[in-house]
């Protein structure tokens, strides 16, 4: 809920100090009002100047007087200063307060959110607050009376409780969502249910001029503290902020219409009018970073300095300081004006002249001559001149050069100036020619910036610029065929933008580009295959938008924010014609952008370092193919089931594999090879999975485990899904010890499966070695709905999985196999909590060396699909369990039951007890039709097999060893051939029987006496 301000409190100071002592006083002087906290918001001077340096300034007062005075009734209990002024979301805040409070102890829980947040790809700026600390938080306060101080940087409304600030108690809050120096353009909004008092901070009349510098210096402190660099002088803080703010605001006639490209170029004026100097683009990207773009936002917001007075008053600072802003110019004219203008003034150090009108207007030869040996930054826009012989010319120590829409008075240009200290170049529909002669004399050049160029015209400077760090080649009037796209060979290019050159059929070599960390090749119609040969080591972000390009360029090396993109295409998307982009290879590369590209089939990413990817953002409806190989840091594939993908390849693990991808498989319409560890992977990509499995026919592989090669040889690539020829039962023995060697009659080969294979069906999944968080992939709803298209199951080696997921809904509709082997942890294979538990499928079951196992299946199976439980149950083979009770328990029959096999499991009492709820008919008795041989050895606790009378009309072989406890076998047919018992005779003795009428009786079996024994032989001779 939003409170409209309940009091508005004008603070009248004479300085900075007083305005933060008369803060401090107002807070102490407020008690709460009916029990709830106090909100105050602070504005500091006008719209927002220096209200982060008075809340800086008023927490450190607070403190040192709560140190100083022992009279704690005075002062507040508690004093949490947090600045978040450049938070990317509320949980930053959130977590600064918590550490505040020293719950130190509680940050594990905001690292899982945000792992969990990572795997949902949930983008930085969306995340919430953790509900948990909020909690903690507000148990640590509410009672005290405390003082809580924030300055906030964020977009989104911040609400008290979900933060976990109190909304009843004896506590004040006080903040400011203004930001550094003058910005007032958030809308971010307090929920209190307390209203808000705002504060406003006024200089005396007469201390206006001299206390401006006073309160500036203030903020720039504020905003060294956000570069978290040492040595930056807060003077030369304040010159950055001030050159911008002087353009906008002092000479606001002059700037209208004016294009300063204050996102672009903001650091290249610092550093190149000289207020920058010792570490100039260190600091220069640093202070980029934090200082706002106020001619930004007066560009964007007509009327941002509506308060005349205090531009005034600022402006009065800057004659304070005069020697360093009396060189900075802005001048608009036109053509009736253009002769006021003879001359430039010596002191002009940065010069922007831009003329107003349709035409070009002609600048005199001799307009610069005066400030030519200052003059370092330049700008003409609209102007004409000769280009050969360019007024600037006089001007050898200029460091930046603008121009736009420029016209030649001149005939063809054949020759022109040459400036050997230039760093930046930006050249936009000007048809300024870069010849060799002048490109081998620009020697220290940085940065080149072009717009609207003949493309002929600057691409022999490729090679000869080595020194260039940021290439911009933006949207040529001319072709760019193959033959003309060199290969660019600068070793120090880091940034290289391309976009808008919409007949460039190929993409330069970037083979020797070592340091290219950017590349932007948005609105590149043309190209149909985008593949980076010998792709750059230190590649970073790569840009593609169909829409074209974005609306301004920014000066880091950062891909364009969302609002500088374009909401809509220059031109319809279908012209786009890039149907494959492979970036196999760019291990550096994290920030992708893709959008509007209607014809691309193919994305390979592989072996890329990127964490987040949204098919449903990129606009690809005919994406087919996606590889994602060795992609160690991805976390989250948002796939909602469109695109339909046909081919889908990911493995999260280091290691890189080629991908078969045979067209003749044409008959599956999706294959899916999948590699992850981490089980929350699988969050993100399940709605597309389930779609694309479900409504085709589909070969689906999923291995979960840090292995990226099955342990059963199950595949080696897309192609090989399903061609397996090894069996998943091991038929080596698993002895007590591993140097005895038993009888043939007992050995292990005779106790399992023999040997027949186990093919991985169309939807394959396999959990092994290594994977972790497994219990938690149930989640997300859909992992459910997708055990449903499981058609085979193989667990093995992980030693922290307890139970098969989902434990709390079973589905596994179309599983046809299952093999669980060497889980040390597992307790319960397939828990069950009263639901539908959907074996309907299922033929082949084995496990081995599960050494804590206690049931195979848990209780509860009893449901309303009962009926079709387990009907096409053929095969149970089980070794190795030593504390399995129960394998199977039961409320229906197994009718298709062929083969029981279950050895070394010393505590098992019933393979198949009676469920918890079961019909009549199953209490008086089961029939298991189809069950053929049965096998058990070293089970000494076992009882029976069914816990309900058994019959098994169809037996023909009963091995049995070591089973001692035994006390019954089932019934069988009275007519036709005995089954053959293998035994001990001391347990065939034991056994007890109903009688011949009941098909139960020694004389309806042909026995075969063991040579093994109940008594223990020695396991070497005696000593003699």
């Amino acid at each position: 809920m939003f409170r409209r301000a309940q009091f508005t409190y004008l603070l009248v100071v004479k300085d900075f100090d007083d305005a933060v002592k008369q803060l401090v006083d107002l807070l102490h002087n407020n008690g709460t009002a009916e029990g709830k906290p106090e909100v105050f918001t602070s504005y500091g001077w006008g719209e927002g100047m220096g209200a982060s340096g008075v809340l800086r300034a008023t927490a450190k007062l607070v403190n040192s007087m709560i140190c100083a005075d022992f009279n704690k009734l005075k002062h507040f209990d508690i004093v949490v200063y947090v600045d978040c002024s450049q938070c990317i979301n509320k949980r930053t805040m959130q977590r600064a307060i918590a550490e505040k409070l020293n719950l130190q102890h509680e940050m594990p829980i905001f690292d899982k959110q945000d792992e969990d947040d990572d795997f949902r790809g949930v983008h930085n700026s969306n995340r919430k607050e953790v509900s948990g600390i909020g909690s903690l938080i507000n148990n640590s306060i509410r009672d005290e009376r405390f003082l809580m101080i924030i300055d906030y940087g964020g977009v989104e409304d911040i609400d008290l409780i979900e933060c976990g600030i109190p909304i009843f108690g004896k506590g004040i809050l006080l903040w400011t969502n203004c930001g550094r120096f003058l910005v007032n353009t958030r809308e971010s909004k307090l929920m209190s249910p307390s209203a808000s008092n705002d504060i406003f901070i006024s200089l005396y009349q007469n201390e206006g001029i001299k206390q401006i510098h006073n309160i500036l210096h203030e903020e720039a402190v504020g905003v060294i503290g956000d570069t978290c660099m040492d040595g930056i002088n807060p003077e030369i803080v304040l010159d950055c902020f001030l050159y911008s703010f002087f353009l906008t605001a002092e000479l606001p006639k002059n700037s209208i219409g004016v294009d300063y490209g204050w996102a672009t170029h903001a650091c290249n004026y610092w550093i190149c009018d000289g207020i920058l100097e010792d570490r100039a683009w260190e600091i220069g990207n640093a202070l980029y970073g934090v200082i706002p773009q106020f001619g930004y936002y007066s560009e964007k917001s007509s009327g941002y300095f509506s308060d005349e007075t205090r531009c005034m008053a600022l402006a009065s600072d800057f004659y304070g300081r005069k020697k360093s802003y009396e060189g900075w110019y802005s001048v608009t004219f036109n053509k009736l004006t253009a002769d006021d203008i003879s001359y430039v003034p010596g002191s002009a150090s940065s010069y922007f002249l831009t003329c107003q009108g349709d035409d070009p207007v002609y600048v005199h030869n001799d307009l610069f001559q005066l400030a030519s040996s200052n003059l370092r930054v330049l700008k003409l826009c609209n102007c004409c001149f000769d280009f050969a012989s360019p007024p600037f010319q006089c001007c050898h120590n200029l460091r930046f050069l603008w121009l736009d829409h420029c016209a030649n008075t001149g005939k063809e240009q054949s020759g022109g100036p040459s400036f050997p200290n230039l760093l930046v170049f930006d050249l936009r529909f000007t048809d300024f020619v870069l010849l060799p002669q002048m490109i081998e004399l620009m020697t220290n050049l940085r940065e080149l910036n072009t717009k609207g160029v003949l493309w002929k015209a600057i691409s022999h400077a490729w090679k000869k610029l080595r020194k260039l760090h940021k290439l911009r080649l933006t949207e040529s009037s001319d072709v760019v065929m193959v033959d003309n796209c060199y290969s660019v060979d600068m070793m120090n290019l880091e940034l290289l933008d391309l976009s808008g050159n919409t007949h460039m059929e190929s993409l330069p070599t970037l083979s020797s580009a070592k340091s290219l960390k950017m590349l932007v090749i948005d609105g590149c119609s043309s190209l149909k295959h985008v593949g980076l040969e010998g792709a750059p080591p230190l590649l970073e972000s790569f840009s593609f938008d169909g829409y074209g390009p974005a609306e301004n360029w920014t000066h880091s090396i950062h891909l364009p924010q969302k609002e500088l993109r374009l909401k809509s295409p220059l031109a319809p998307v279908e012209i786009v014609k890039v149907t494959k982009i492979s970036l196999h290879g760019c291990g550096q590369l994290h920030n992708i952008f893709l959008r509007g590209l209607p014809n691309l089939e193919e994305l390979d990413l592989s072996g890329t370092a990127i964490k987040i990817i949204d098919l449903h953002a990129m606009d690809v409806p005919k994406l087919k193919k996606l590889f994602l190989l060795g992609c160690v840091g991805l976390r989250s594939l948002i796939w909602q089931g469109s695109p339909r993908l046909e081919v889908l390849h990911v493995d999260t693990q280091g290691t890189k594999r080629s991908v078969v991808y045979c067209g003749e498989q044409g008959f599956f319409g999706f294959q899916a090879h999948i590699v992850f560890t981490d089980g929350r992977f699988i969050w993100s990509f399940l709605e597309g999975l389930n779609s694309r499995s479900q409504n085709s026919v589909s070969k689906v592989y999923l291995l979960i485990s840090c292995m990226s090669r099955s342990q059963a040889n199950i595949t080696k690539s897309i192609k090989e899904i399903g061609s397996t020829r090894q069996g998943l039962v091991s038929t080596r023995p698993f002895l007590p010890y591993s140097d005895t060697a038993l009888a043939k009659d007992v050995a292990c080969p005779s106790l399992v499966w023999n040997c027949r294979p186990l093919q991985t069906l169309n939807v394959h999944v396999e959990i092994g070695e290594g994977s972790y968080n497994l219990e938690r992939m149930q989640h997300e709803g859909g992992f459910q709905d997708f055990t449903g298209t499981v058609e085979s199951l193989h667990v093995h080696d992980n030693s922290s999985i307890t139970a098969i997921p989902p434990t709390n809904f079973w589905l596994w509709t179309k599983l046809k196999w299952c093999h669980v082997e060497r889980c040390s942890k597992l307790h319960s294979l397939f828990r069950y909590r009263y639901g539908d538990a959907r074996f309907a499928s299922i033929r082949t079951f084995s496990a081995s060396d599960l050494l804590l196992a206690y049931c195979i299946w848990g209780r509860g199976i009893n449901s309303r699909d009962s009926t079709r439980c387990f009907q096409q149950l053929q095969h149970i083979y089980i070794y190795h369990c030593p504390r399995l009770v129960f394998v199977l328990p039961i409320s229906f029959t197994l009718p298709n039951l062929e083969t029981l096999q279950i050895a070394y499991c010393s505590n098992l009492q019933h393979v198949f007890p009676l469920d918890d709820k079961y019909p009549e008919s199953i209490a008086s008795g089961v029939t298991f039709k189809n069950l053929k041989d049965i096998k058990l050895h070293h089970l000494h606790k076992l009882e029976q097999i069914c816990e309900a009378r058994l019959t098994t009309p169809a037996l023909q072989m009963v091995g049995i060893r070591d089973c001692w406890a035994l006390r019954r076998l089932p019934a069988v047919a009275c007519e036709g051939p005995k089954p053959l018992v293998d035994y001990e005779k001391d347990l065939w003795d034991n056994l007890e029987w109903d009688g011949l009428d009941a098909g139960h009786h020694p004389s309806l079996f042909k026995t075969h006496h063991s040579a093994y024994y109940k008594k223990t032989l020695p396991r070497a001779s005696y000593l003699r």
